[in-house]
Formats: C-alpha cells, structure tokens, sequence
C-alpha cells in the first residue's frame, strides 16, 4: 500500500490529526512538544499555524469554529481569532491538584457530544494518568476511571454501542459498553505482541474496523472489529507513529502523523512527517465539539 508526505513540516510529536470541513479536507494535528496546531487543505494544499503557550496534547475541532485546546494547565476553548476561555479542568474533577507533573494526550469527541481527554505523567510514571469526561455543555468535568499509564487511542463502533481504548503500555485496545453518556464493563479485546511496537492513537472505519498507530511499530495496522484479527497494515517511513484519521470528501485518505524526537535523521529523514495512504476502505467523520 502506498503512503506519501501530505505535510513535510517536522513534527517533534505530532498528534490527533482531525479532519473538518464540507469535504472533510481540513486536515489538522498537534505538535505536543513543538507547542503547535498545525493544518493542511487537503483539496487546495493551503498551511497554516499558530503556537501554543503549553505543550497542547490535543486541537479537537468545534462546531462554529477554533478549537478545544489540551494545554498543561487547561483544557481551553479556543476561538478562530486567537480568543481564549477558560474551561473546567482536572482540578475540577479530581478537587486535588496533582502532585506529579501531568500532561493532556489524546481526546475525542463520543457520539453523544461529549469530549473524553486522558493524561499521562511527564516521566511516564504508571497509574499517574486518568481518562476524563467533558460535558458537550463546557460545564462540567469529570474523571471517568484513573490508574493510567499513557492514555491513547479512543475510538466508537459505528452505532455508537461500544468505545474502545489504549493505555499504551498495557499493550492492549480495551472495550466498553455505551450506556447513555456512561461507559461500562470494560474488558480486553486485542492484546499485541510486545515487538511490534506499542500501540498508540487509533480510528474506527465505517465497516467497524480498527487503525491502530504503532510507535516503534513503523506502521498502521487495521483489525478487524468483531475478531481482533489483523487485516491490513500499512508500513510507514519513520518509527514513531502516532495516530490516524480519515478525510476527504469520501473518507478514503487516511492521515498518518508521526513524531522525530529521539530519531536518528539521517536513518529516517521523514521522521515528525504528516503522512496520507489510500487503504481502500471508507472511514467515520470527525466529531467535533459544540461548546
């Protein structure tokens, strides 16, 4: 299968790539380290930036415009021109500040409107991270379950009735029950084999399936929804591989984003890269947030 460059703007880790717009073609991502939101015109190849104050674990796309912002200390509300507004943080959720030095990683917005953010410790200490439920209102915050190592890929079955979940070093997707705007009954569904890499942020396809980035993996590997089984991968040109979505007014171009920290460049010189591959198969519209 085929992966090209879609944006050659190195990433130090790229991240969360989304895409919006009437043909989906507004691509976007986050450098978390690099302290950037960063996107790209799929149709017309336009780029564009703006610098973060923190590092930014993820840029999910809302409704009217701008974005919700995973900074350090927040998540933030972030309008098209730069206006910030505070938001309920996990200080809210938790009524503690946390003693280790935590950071947002990965988010995405459920089915019923709701924003799941998770965290992850700085020096990668295990159990120092949560998974968090923002309310679609903007209001209300809380912690949905704790002991996370890193907190990753999030993704939906197509009706909605299932969520899936990476902690990566569990080295596993879990699985759970949608319930209304709860989740419930978590239980194992892929456990990987600890050589191919640790899996990392993921999306769902409109068939049910899974695309799992691997760091350390050099690929995009595609399981399938009801098995488990491995049905396609997708070797990419740099080691560190983050995460994955659909876009394109047909949902067929699948955008790969990748990190270049602790990569030798001369080995990899596409490294932090933005990459696009054509796997054949159609994927879900990115959610966005309506606060």
């Amino acid at each position: 299968m085929n992966i090209e460059v879609f944006d050659e703007r190195r990433n130090i880790l790229g991240e969360g790539p989304q895409a919006t717009g009437p043909k989906n073609e507004q691509i976007s991502w986050v450098d978390i380290m690099g302290k950037k939101v960063r996107s790209r015109n799929l149709t017309f190849g336009a780029i564009s930036e703006f610098d973060t104050a923190e590092h930014v674990g993820f840029a999910i796309p809302r409704a009217d415009g701008g974005f919700v912002i995973g900074e350090v200390s927040g998540p933030v509300l972030r309008d098209s021109d730069g206006t910030k507004h505070a938001l309920p943080t996990r200080e809210n959720a938790d009524g503690y500040i946390p003693t280790q030095v935590v950071r947002w990683n990965d988010a995405k917005v459920s089915p019923q409107g709701d924003l799941y953010l998770g965290s992850m410790a700085y020096d990668f200490k295990t159990n120092a991270g949560a998974l968090y439920q923002l309310r679609r209102d903007g209001k209300h915050i809380r912690r949905v379950f704790g002991d996370v190592s890193i907190s990753n890929g999030l993704g939906w079955s197509v009706d909605g009735s299932l969520m899936y979940y990476i902690d990566t070093p569990l080295f596993r997707i879990d699985i759970f029950d949608v319930e209304e705007r709860d989740i419930k009954n978590r239980r194992t569904f892929i456990n990987f084999p600890l050589d191919g890499g640790s899996p990392d942020g993921m999306c769902v396809d409109a068939d049910g399936n899974l695309w799992v980035a691997f760091w350390l993996g050099h690929a995009v590997r595609c399981y399938d929804g009801k098995s488990g089984v491995m049905i396609h991968e997708i070797s990419c040109p740099a080691p560190r591989i983050t995460s994955c979505a659909f876009g394109g007014e047909k949902l067929d171009q699948l955008i790969i984003t990748s990190a270049s920290e602790d990569t030798d460049l001369a080995l990899f010189p596409k490294a932090g890269m933005t990459f696009i591959a054509t796997p054949g198969v159609r994927g879900q519209k990115t959610a966005v947030f309506n606060a």
